[in-house]
């Protein structure tokens, strides 16, 4: 949920003194060399004690405070922008109060913060799509990482009055109307960089920033959209669906090693995760096959053991659970029509001490429904992990 500060009336304008906008769902990115900035999608406000960054659009109310024009959101890119307000130097011929209608000292009055994430490091130029309808209320001061770059100072605008006009010209003491394309930041390196705007001449209007790596670049119109991260979509876990609490998951193919007792031998099904019996030999066939893991002293204590299987539609294979060559768990998978299904087979209050030997064996079986060969098809007593879960 964004917190919008709206034309506040001037009793309360200075009810707070740093304030967060921008929801925490929007995060800024760099994009092929461009960084594009709704202004009223600042991330904090702050040093705004005298004058303050209002967000003006058609569903916000109106105020009280003293402003030399009509809102202009209607032209605006996304049908909102930013003023500083109160506004009571517009012209020359209204008297200049130095560090509260106007501050050539960078940073230190209504600062705005856009984090921004940046791949490619180097030197970004910046433009500001600003509204001026006067003679002082056209300049604003940008900076960096809390710096305040000589480079990004004093961005002012002078053609364009009395409508949205895109600029990148620094104020100098030779050229009051600056250079074109004079206003630059460096992005010294790969990472969260935040860019800063501050206040200069109060009144001064700003619906966008753009910065681009392209000195020749120049923005017309509205130009493009705002470079928001669109994250793509977590990878949802699509096997142990069903073990939402343990302590530690034993992996079949990681876990486990694989017992050379000169019996048949399990092979690492890695598609599925899982081990399983070669069954299309037929001396492997109806036989147990044997892995094993050696508990840690770390894992001491009395747990709930699940072992999870995968079902298969060509043979309900048989799996013995048993700790130190003794018994504790015999199951049978059950009849599916979705091969490689998850089964979960729960043993209880199993107490595990160091050394003790784990091991869980199955076999290959067909159920003499599938046809292969000339004959049927054989499950593979595919498993997939051991699942360890402390007892209360």
């Amino acid at each position: 949920m964004k917190l919008v500060l709206c034309y506040l009336p001037i009793v309360i304008a200075s009810f707070i003194a740093s304030t967060t906008h921008a929801s925490a769902g929007q995060v800024y990115h760099e994009k092929s060399g461009f960084v594009v900035i709704e202004a009223e999608n600042f991330s904090t406000q702050h040093l705004d004690d005298k004058r303050r960054w209002l967000v003006f659009s058609k569903n916000t109310p109106g105020h009280n405070l003293a402003d030399a024009d009509q809102a202009h959101y209607h032209d605006a890119s996304n049908g909102a922008y930013i003023e500083i307000l109160p506004d009571t130097r517009s012209n020359h011929h209204e008297t200049l109060v130095r560090s509260e209608n106007f501050t050539n000292n960078a940073g230190t009055m209504a600062v705005l913060s856009y984090p921004i994430y940046f791949a490619t490091p180097g030197r970004y130029y910046i433009w500001a799509r600003a509204y001026s309808t006067g003679s002082e209320d056209n300049g604003v001061h940008l900076g960096i990482n809390g710096h305040w770059p000589e480079s990004a100072q004093r961005l002012q605008l002078c053609k364009g009055k009395h409508a949205w006009t895109w600029s990148s010209a620094q104020r100098v003491n030779t050229n009051h109307c600056g250079t074109p394309n004079t206003i630059y930041v460096d992005i010294p390196h790969k990472g969260v960089h935040t860019i800063m705007v501050s206040m200069r001449e109060d009144g001064f209007e700003l619906d966008k920033l753009l910065l681009t790596k392209d000195k020749s670049y120049i923005p017309a119109g509205k130009d493009k959209s705002e470079t928001l991260s669109n994250s793509k979509p977590l990878k949802k876990k699509t096997q142990l669906l069903k073990i939402t609490d343990y302590t530690r998951i034993l992996h079949a193919i990681d876990s486990f090693t694989i017992e050379n007792t000169g019996e048949i031998p399990y092979y690492q099904h890695k598609a599925e995760s899982a081990l399983a019996i070669n069954a299309v030999k037929t001396a492997y066939r109806n036989k147990f096959a044997h892995a094993e893991y050696t508990v840690q002293a770390k894992e001491a204590g009395t747990y709930t053991l699940r072992l999870v299987t995968l079902a298969e539609i060509d043979g309900e294979s048989t799996y013995i659970v048993s700790i130190n060559n003794k018994e504790i768990g015999r199951f049978t998978n059950p009849e599916t029509t979705t091969d490689y299904q998850e089964i979960y087979f729960n043993m209880q209050d199993v107490e595990l001490t160091k050394g003790d030997i784990i091991r869980v064996s199955s076999k290959a079986v067909t159920n003499g429904k599938i046809p292969e060969n000339g004959g049927t098809a054989f499950a593979r007593g595919r498993w997939r992990a051991l699942v360890l879960s402390k007892s209360d």
